[in-house]
């Protein structure tokens, strides 16, 4: 299973991404990032992107990674990551569903006044930095259809999320059931 958390920055994907980290043992946390910021520091001498995404060997190696990652430990991956562009979304979650045809995507939401103010809260520097500048195009770009489900993080703390995330599963996942009906009832 791969369950893939998707948000604006700042509007709390990691944070739930841990906590469910914690509710689903046996699971990993696969961060797309990281392998964003590997590209952007082998390929910045001879290939700068301002955002890494636009890479396609990013496109291609998170899926890549993650065929690998369940290959060698079959465990579910937790996957938080901004993917805001629809074309983009479309390519990576094309390739995942080739590595797990049990994926799940939940597109975490708030208001974009609320979301410049945690990026405040978590050490972000200022308006105008490049994170600022992409929130308003993420927000924008999430109310798409094509970016369902969505979870309000305004209304929603960390944890009522979490268990939202795990009684959606629960509700459709047909190779586990039992795990996520265990867990549902905590």
């Amino acid at each position: 299973m791969i369950i893939f958390i998707n948000g604006s920055f700042g509007v709390g994907k990691t944070t739930v991404a841990n906590q469910l980290l914690q509710a689903l043992p046996g699971s990993l946390l696969y961060d797309p990032e990281e392998v964003g910021l590997m590209l952007r520091n082998t390929l910045k001498p001879v290939d700068w992107r301002d955002d890494f995404q636009d890479y396609s060997l990013w496109r291609t190696l998170v899926v890549d990674i993650a065929r690998m990652l369940k290959s060698e430990y079959k465990r579910t991956l937790i996957m938080p990551m901004t993917i805001w562009r629809a074309d983009y979304f479309r390519e990576v979650m094309a390739g995942l569903s080739t590595v797990d045809a049990e994926i799940y995507h939940f597109c975490l939401t708030a208001p974009t006044e609320v979301i410049r103010q945690r990026l405040l809260t978590r050490g972000e520097q200022q308006e105008g930095d490049w994170v600022f500048d992409q929130v308003s195009k993420c927000v924008s770009s999430f109310e798409l259809e094509l970016f369902e489900e969505r979870i309000d993080t305004l209304k929603q703390n960390p944890e009522q999320v979490v268990q939202h995330i795990v009684a959606k599963i629960a509700e459709t996942s047909p190779t586990s059931e039992a795990q996520f009906q265990k867990l549902k009832t905590r």
